[in-house]
């Protein structure tokens, strides 16, 4: 209830009556609904969820707080006369588009309110039961990675390894697969987000795989990079240069009152030492949780603030147009 009360404080200190919110993973942060649609609202004193007559009986059944929680099914705009009650309501602004504001907004006389989304801020420090969950999922990809590995011969498809991968993942343990998974070998590898594909791995190719759990709805996040064969001392010498950086900002990050671009930005200046910087596309990681990718977000632009509770990725790469690509990512904890 620990979650509820802090939202409350948020209506108290915004001076608004209630929010909604439709994302689905911030249903799921506040009442353990699995992939259930439909809107969520927090008033002063109570929990409404009002959904589809698809899910009435399994939100029902499977709240956290039942007590607390009533379920309506939407129907002849069930949920626009019940926002009708409140005077000020918050929504979060990155849920609604402009024409399902102006259309509920034109059914309503209370006042509708664009709020930042405050469930991404809670979200961001996890509790030991989230911890638990995410180190789970954490744990069957880790399995999944060193049985993935085996396979990987000349010969072998890019998508073999991802049926293989999505095989091994629910044997392990998942619920699913917290991504589709990205296989990429050879000239795919320079592609940071590549879509796997029918081609045959030969010997001497760099293969990147990046991979995921779902487990009770928390995600797990990894990438490795693999070698069929003998590789070229070019790409060894770039392994070795991301591998080190890395290690680095794993170091850096684990420091107290530290920002989430200082440590990206020590990995931009580790790589300049090898001129290389130029090759690095993308941010050095990100928050993960109930999404694959939430705050904190390590990047140029970010003014997060990495702490206590945080779990997150740290994940450099580099890209070298038309010849290969490396990639190494782990997921940290941070404890101080």
């Amino acid at each position: 209830m620990e979650k509820i009360e802090k939202i409350r404080k948020f209506l108290d200190d915004k001076k608004i009556d209630c929010l909604f919110t439709k994302n689905p993973s911030n249903i799921f942060y506040i009442t353990g609904f699995l992939d259930i649609e439909g809107y969520l609202l927090i008033d002063k004193n109570e929990i409404f969820f009002f959904t589809s007559p698809l899910y009435i009986y399994e939100s029902l059944d499977s709240s956290r707080y039942n007590k607390n929680l009533k379920s309506y099914i939407i129907k002849d705009k069930t949920f626009e006369k019940f926002l009708s009650r409140y005077k000020k309501i918050g929504f979060i602004k990155t849920e609604i588009s402009y024409f399902s504001f102006k259309n509920i907004q034109k059914q309503i006389k209370s006042k509708l309110i664009p709020i930042d989304d405050i469930f991404l801020e809670l979200r961001k420090i996890k509790d030991q039961n989230e911890i638990s969950y995410i180190k789970k999922a954490q744990d069957i990809t880790e399995k999944t990675i060193k049985k993935i590995k085996e396979e990987i011969k000349e010969g072998i498809k890019e998508l073999d390894i991802v049926a293989e991968i999505k095989y091994q993942l629910i044997k392990n343990g998942a619920r699913k697969e917290a991504f589709e998974p990205i296989v990429a070998s050879g000239v795919h590898s320079s592609y940071p987000h590549h879509k796997s594909k029918n081609k045959e791995i030969k010997n001497g190719e760099v293969i990147v795989i990046d991979i995921g759990a779902d487990f009770f709805g928390y995600k797990s996040d990894l990438t490795r990079t693999f070698f069929c064969g003998n590789v070229d001392n070019e790409i060894l010498k770039v392994y070795k240069i991301v591998k080190e950086t890395k290690n680095i900002c794993t170091e850096l990050a684990e420091n107290k009152n530290i920002k989430a671009n200082q440590v990206y930005q020590k990995a931009v200046e580790n790589f300049k030492k090898y001129n290389i910087e130029k090759f690095f596309l993308h941010g050095l990681g990100h928050g993960v949780g109930i999404d694959v990718h939430e705050k904190p977000y390590l990047n140029k632009k970010s003014k997060d603030k990495i702490e206590k509770g945080n779990v997150f990725t740290i994940e450099p790469g580099i890209y070298i147009n038309k010849k290969f690509g490396i990639r190494l990512e782990s997921m940290i904890f941070k404890k101080t």
